[in-house]
Formats: structure tokens, sequence, C-alpha cells
């Protein structure tokens, strides 16, 4: 937490930049939400603060401008060296959890391609990663935003999810680009020793057992998303 001088600081430093200083860690969506609410604009961003924009964003404002059915849009994403990540993705139903953590593991990897899948096509996709989600504000007076009862991890996939309940498409736009990588902490110990386990894998797990819960458990999940 930025301490009353700091704060100042900042403000003086950036003054064309609306800042928002909260009280407490109350995770990724609570910090997200405290911004989208006094966000002005036809259209909102939730963004890691570490990713670098690569090309403008003209473009993707174009394409939800010209598609009314499309409710959100994400970049695709390169790290430092150009390597594409692994964006665009499927709702972790069990058994998809289930395969992607077994790939991660066998190819102690961290990313895992779908190889049905064209990187470099715009597509309609269950859901994108929050690291840059693009959409308009209709978008989010409607959903209220992210879900705070997610801490860390998953609040994205829930988002798609409930802007596709809203009658939406959530679409890959790789023609916007950005670059950001993420650390991947919740994982990273997994891939290397099925015996370590941190902080992070524990949000992440029971950020997926919520959103399990959320739509699976108490609705069946395929009624509930058509």
């Amino acid at each position: 937490m930025y301490s009353l001088d700091k704060q100042e600081e900042l403000r003086a430093e950036h003054p064309d930049i609306l800042w928002v200083f909260n009280e407490r860690n109350g995770g990724f969506a609570y910090g997200m939400n405290r911004g989208l609410a006094i966000a002005s604009g036809d259209y909102l961003i939730i963004t890691n603060p570490d990713v670098k924009l690569l090309t403008n964003i003209d473009g993707a404002i174009s394409y939800l401008e010209s598609c009314p059915e499309v409710g959100a849009v994400g970049p695709q994403i390169l790290d430092p060296n150009g390597i594409i990540q692994d964006s665009t993705r499927e709702f972790m139903l069990p058994w998809n959890f289930i395969k992607r953590q077994m790939k991660r593991l066998w190819h102690s990897a961290d990313i895992i391609y779908d190889e049905k899948k064209d990187y470099n096509a715009i597509q309609t996709c269950d859901w994108v990663i929050g690291a840059f989600i693009i959409f308009p504000r209709v978008v989010y007076q409607t959903t209220c935003g992210l879900d705070e009862k997610f801490f860390l991890y998953v609040e994205d996939m829930d988002f798609c999810f409930r802007i596709q309940l809203m009658g939406k498409k959530v679409v890959y736009y790789p023609l916007m680009k950005i670059q950001y990588k993420g650390d991947r902490k919740s994982t990273k110990s997994l891939i290397h020793s099925l015996s370590t386990f941190n902080k992070y894998s524990l949000f992440h797990i029971l950020s997926y057992l919520r959103f399990l819960w959320k739509y699976y458990c108490k609705v069946n999940f395929k009624e509930k998303r058509h």
C-alpha cells in the first residue's frame, strides 16, 4: 500500500491519470472494480500493470463498434521473446482442467497450445485471460464488473462466462497485440515438483472450485451457458 506522501507524489507526477488508492488488498477483481467504477468512456479496459501495448487499440474499438453482438475482445499476447501465449481458452470444466494440467506436467511447459486453434486468426472463444480485455460500457453496467469473491485467478473466466450469459460473444482479436508474460506462480511450482505447493496454487484451486460451484454444481453448466 502506498503511503500518503507517495500517493501525492504519483498524483503530481501524473496529473492526467485518475488515481484510486485502496485501503486494503481485496484482490485483483476488487482493485479492477474500483477503477472501473470511476472510469469514463464508452469502452473500458481491465489490464495488468506490467502490460506493454505493441499496437494501438483503435482496431479493437472499431471491431466492437461494428459487431454489437460482441461483448469483449482480448488481444494476442506475446512474451518479451515474441512467443505467442495461449491466452484464448475453453472453459475449464473438470475434465478440461485435468487434461490441461496433465499436459503442463508432462511437457514441463507453462504454455499449452490448442492444436485446433490458429492463434493469428480472429475467432470467438470461451474466455480470454484478464491481462487485457476491452469491453463496452454496457457490459460493465450489466455484469457490475468482476466478481470480487474471486480473490485471485479465474475472475477473468467468470467475467467472460457472464458476458455470454448476456447473449454476447467473447472474441480473440490478434490484430491487437500486447507484450505480457504471466509469472504463473500458481502452476510453476507444480510443473517442477508435484510435492511443491504455495499460496498461489491454493488461491487458484479455491477460485476454480468456486467457479464450478457457481455454475456447474448448482446449475447444469450447459443449460446455464445457453
